[in-house]
């Protein structure tokens, strides 16, 4: 995955919390290692096994998101909502939370 392909999953996932079409993110199995991702609104997405290792997910929201299994390992959480998501079996819960 590249930063344009998850710009646009991010762009839909918006459009569909917003109640305007879209579609819900499923960025489950991605690999999404190193990305840049401050401040991303991913409420209620599908992170399934996702990879995060040293992601920087700084004010990221991931209320009510599936991140069962993920890899957070190395990654920053700082201010990251994770209000309600579902953290069963995550792997190194990333630094700074």
């Amino acid at each position: 995955m590249n930063k344009i392909e998850l710009d646009k999953i991010i762009a839909d996932h918006k459009s569909w919390l917003e109640g305007k079409g879209g579609r819900r993110a499923d960025l489950s199995l991605a690999n999404l290692r190193d990305f840049d991702l401050r401040g991303a609104n991913l409420k209620g997405a599908d992170l399934y096994h996702a990879s995060f290792i040293r992601a920087d997910l700084t004010g990221a929201n991931l209320s009510g998101a599936n991140l069962k299994g993920a890899d957070l390992t190395g990654a920053v959480l700082r201010c990251a909502d994770l209000r309600g998501a579902n953290l069963f079996g995550v792997v190194g819960m990333g630094k700074y939370i």
